[in-house]
């Protein structure tokens, strides 16, 4: 299970830079790479304290596709410093931080996320619980987001 959540973070992350950048095509094919691992009651709390659960995190993500393609030159979403901290049965829970960089702005968070098991996910894990924090001095300037970045 530490390595399908660790596999898991890093590829749906991927996938995230490329679907924002305009990099992947934007049919069903391809985002259901993001919508078939999100659980059912999926929801997420941002750094700046919204919940957003899974109906419309769905479609916020499915259409901001590209929306990060003037910058696709520059704009880079990576994973640093994950953690996996606890297995209890098909229930995983891991941290890691989460960088975005577009043009001359950074901002990265530490995310908290709850993993259960999933036969036929990519990976063989689902999402069910994201808290996320900005880590300090690391937030967007005010009024400033990345593309599926609630609140």
């Amino acid at each position: 299970m530490r390595d399908l959540c660790e596999r898991e973070v890093v590829d749906l992350h991927v996938f995230l830079r490329d679907w924002l950048a305009g990099v992947l095509p934007r049919t069903p094919d391809a985002f259901r790479r993001f919508d078939s691992v999100i659980g059912d009651d999926f929801f997420i709390v941002s750094p700046r304290g919204t919940r957003t659960e899974r109906a419309p995190l769905i479609e916020e993500f499915d259409g901001a596709h590209g929306a990060m393609a003037e910058n696709a030159r520059s704009f880079e979403i990576w994973v640093e410093n994950y953690r996996f901290h606890r297995l209890i049965g098909d229930h995983a829970l891991v941290t890691y931080e989460e960088w975005h960089r577009a043009g001359d702005e950074t901002s990265a968070r530490l995310s908290t996320v709850l993993f259960g098991r999933r036969e036929g996910a990519p990976n063989g894990v689902e999402w069910l619980h994201v808290h996320e924090t900005w880590l300090p001095d690391l937030a967007p300037a005010a009024g400033e987001r990345f593309p599926g970045q609630a609140g």
